[in-house]
């Protein structure tokens, strides 16, 4: 598997692992979208699902990345994918662990939210690593100040969004649970998770060069 240390070879043909990963998310996502809990909910949660994907796409060539950048970024679409399939707070795995560890609320959301920027942080790093003039603490800095600022975009695209739907819709997409801190709250989850993942690749980076 390669990772933002190893060279890349153009094209996509013969790397049989990325293309592994994109029939298991193709298959993935057709399954689930076969009768969501909430169609409209469904494609507005898809909307930026297949904006992202098609941004892949045309970039690839341009701003390829390693395969374990691509499997961190595959993971995550199938968490989204489950999320939109049954709403972020319907999603019955989420009731499982609210059970077992008598929670106040469906936490799939908070773990998404978390891993979005745990997983997103290595990708991120080997851009500015292997396409930008960052150096030093920059390459560890700034993953965390775009993860930060990805998270407080879409948090102000979900509101928008949101208040143009009836009360009974609004719910199902936003995945409040009764919380109105739950932006804030996601955002730290979030900044959270990018910070750890952060570190694991700065101490990783040391290990490596020692």
């Amino acid at each position: 598997m390669t990772t933002a240390n190893s060279h890349l070879s153009h094209g996509f043909r013969k790397k049989r692992f990325q293309q592994a990963l994109a029939v298991i998310f193709i298959i993935f996502w057709i399954v689930f979208a076969i009768s969501p809990l909430y169609r409209p909910e469904w494609w507005l949660e898809n909307y930026l699902l297949f904006a992202f994907i098609l941004f892949l796409v045309l970039s690839y060539n341009k701003l390829q990345l390693s395969d374990l950048s691509y499997l961190l970024i595959t993971i995550f679409l199938l968490l989204h994918t489950v999320g939109a399939h049954y709403g972020y707070s319907s999603v019955p795995i989420g009731f499982a662990i609210k059970d077992a560890f008598s929670l106040m609320r469906n936490p799939y959301d908070r773990i998404v939210h978390f891993l979005f920027g745990f997983l997103f942080a290595y990708p991120i790093y080997e851009l500015l690593k292997r396409y930008s003039n960052q150096k030093d603490v920059w390459l560890y800095i700034l993953p965390i100040n775009f993860i930060i600022s990805l998270s407080a975009i879409y948090e102000i695209i979900e509101a928008i969004v949101a208040w143009t739907f009836p009360p009974e819709q609004y719910n199902p997409f936003v995945g409040l649970q009764g919380d109105i801190w739950d932006g804030y709250k996601d955002m730290l989850l979030v900044t959270t998770g990018a910070i750890i993942s952060t570190l694991i690749i700065w101490f990783s980076e040391k290990l490596r060069k020692n």
